[in-house]
């Protein structure tokens, strides 16, 4: 398989000394994806941070800009399970690949990249800043490359010995690389533990959160729950999905890991989660990934998108050909995690019992809707056919279904739906299986916004078949209506700020079959 040659253009590498870092100007230019606004549970809830660790090493395939032409590489699409995402390696300033940040902030996540000493050699480095005054330097460097590679905040790992004299110093550091960041980028810094207790909850305090090791016994967490308090969300549970010398399984059990952080009110931290890549068969990748983070609801974030547009064609950020509006644009293959696209909430392929792809929380007011679809059987029937189901709560609480296939069901009159039928619905270029891609378009309107703004609270997918079938979902478009002059209205309640990703890329997507499947037999 082709990889680009790596050159300080094309690729993001670590900064492995001191010099290096001191010495940094600026990353690889390319265009990043904002943090979208999500909305979350309460601030004192539980999280998931996972920490991607490759055995392998971090800078694999995903270190190159603009992609590269191996399809087959690690990639992580189960946003909606966590709410934070470390890119980590041993060396001493891990920087976030590009593409990762944009898949990420996409779905509204934080990354954090990595400062780690080990050892003689980072008991060594930091003498030098404390002997050399470079504190300061030191922790507005790490802000800059935070500001100009736009991720979110640093998790800190110091794994050497500190003398006691050189506590106060330690203490100084972890508070400047917070403060410095802070200024720039308003998110946090994580320091590294074993447990919280009376030794080190000072340096608890200085951070955003502290993380601790995979080898800890239920009374430790117990522990570290107490001397918390009201920041026991703050407290990252270290969980080893190899579970290397810990007391639980990890593995396809690893969930239950996370709920028993979780049922102490601690957060969790997983980490050598590419163990459905690395351990397991690769051709399985997909299955095994699935499951390990098919997760229960009790282990999940709560995560609800605050305003449209919804824009995604499912893609993965890989594939063996690309398509763009249904049609290859090339046949190589190729990897590039920046081309990821929204995910659903669901990614399982069996959908014939319905899905929710995303939770929402804004008003529905008038929106412009479509989906893409091809069913591998023409038989477009009420018997044999797949439906877009809006879920929407009105002010007094009322919950009723808009149902968006060959019928329109609403559940009474206070909703306005409208086929629009002024573009064409089939496309005359059949691929080479034969059936061709549908696309189904409606115009909503909540017609007492004035009175009783109506809230959507989900997005989600019914598929009804009286016979065996396969019906691939290829886009869905959620957003506001277009006014003449080509500008999107705004709702009558609040939509928030929301990242569009209408440019060139909303419609790319890799190989059909990577898409949302549902099957029916």
């Amino acid at each position: 398989m082709l990889v680009p040659e790596v050159t300080p253009d094309n690729a993001v590498t670590p900064l492995d000394t001191l010099d290096q870092l001191l010495n940094f100007k600026s990353p690889p230019l390319c265009a990043v994806q904002p943090l979208r606004d999500v909305a979350r549970g309460r601030p004192e809830d539980p999280k998931t941070l996972l920490c991607h660790d490759h055995i392998q090493g971090c800078y694999q395939q995903d270190r190159f800009v603009h992609g590269c032409a191996n399809p087959n590489s690690y990639r992580f699409y189960h946003w909606q399970v966590i709410d934070s995402f470390a890119y980590y390696s041993h060396y001493m300033v891990t920087i976030p690949p590009p593409g990762w940040i944009s898949a990420a902030h996409r779905h509204g996540v934080k990354v954090l990249g990595t400062f780690f000493v080990k050892s003689r050699e980072g008991a060594a480095v930091l003498d030098r800043i404390r002997q050399d005054d470079l504190l300061s330097k030191v922790a507005s460097q790490l802000a800059l490359i935070a500001a100009l590679s736009q991720f979110d905040g640093w998790l800190i790992d110091i794994e050497s010995k500190v003398e006691k004299c050189h506590v106060g110093f330690l203490k100084d550091l972890l508070l400047a690389i917070a403060t410095q960041t802070h200024h720039v980028v308003n998110d946090g810094v994580l320091d590294w533990q074993s447990e919280l207790n009376e030794k080190n909850c000072d340096f608890f305090d200085l951070c955003d959160g502290i993380f601790l090791n995979s080898r800890w016994t239920e009374d430790m967490l117990q522990q570290s729950a107490f001397f918390a308090g009201a920041r026991k969300s703050d407290v990252y549970v270290g969980i080893d999905v190899y579970a290397r010398m810990t007391s639980y399984i990890g593995g396809f059990e690893t969930y239950r890991v996370v709920d028993t952080a979780r049922r102490l009110g601690l957060s969790a931290a997983i980490f050598g989660a590419s163990w459905a890549y690395e351990a397991n068969d690769k051709r399985r990748f997909a299955q095994n990934q699935g499951r390990l983070w098919s997760f229960p609801d009790y282990c999940c974030p709560k995560w609800r998108l605050k305003a449209p547009p919804i824009l995604t064609s499912f893609c993965q950020g890989f594939g063996y050909s690309l398509y763009k509006e249904g049609q290859v644009v090339s046949t190589r293959p190729w990897f590039d995690l920046s081309k990821q696209q929204l995910q659903p909430r669901d990614q399982g392929t069996w959908l014939c019992q319905g899905c929710g792809l995303f939770d929402c929380d804004f008003p529905l007011g008038r929106l412009a809707v479509s989906y893409t679809f091809k069913q591998l059987k023409e038989d477009a029937s009420m018997e044999n056919d797949i439906t877009l189901v809006l879920r929407a709560r009105t002010g007094t609480g009322e919950r009723g279904e808009l149902q968006l296939g060959i019928v329109v069901v609403t559940p009474d009159e206070r909703y306005a739906v409208a086929r629009d039928v002024s573009l064409p619905s089939f496309d005359d270029s059949m691929d080479t299986s034969g059936y061709s891609w549908v696309t189904r378009r409606y115009n909503i309107e909540d017609l007492r916004t004035a009175t009783d703004c109506a809230i959507l609270e989900e997005i989600g997918i019914s598929f009804v078949s009286t016979q065996a079938n396969v019906c691939l979902l290829g886009k869905l478009v959620v957003e506001r209506p277009r006014s003449a002059s080509g500008n999107q209205e705004a709702a009558a309640g609040n939509d928030g700020n929301a990242s569009d990703d209408s440019g060139p890329d909303a419609a790319i997507s890799s190989d059909e079959f990577h898409g949302e499947e549902a099957s029916a037999s």
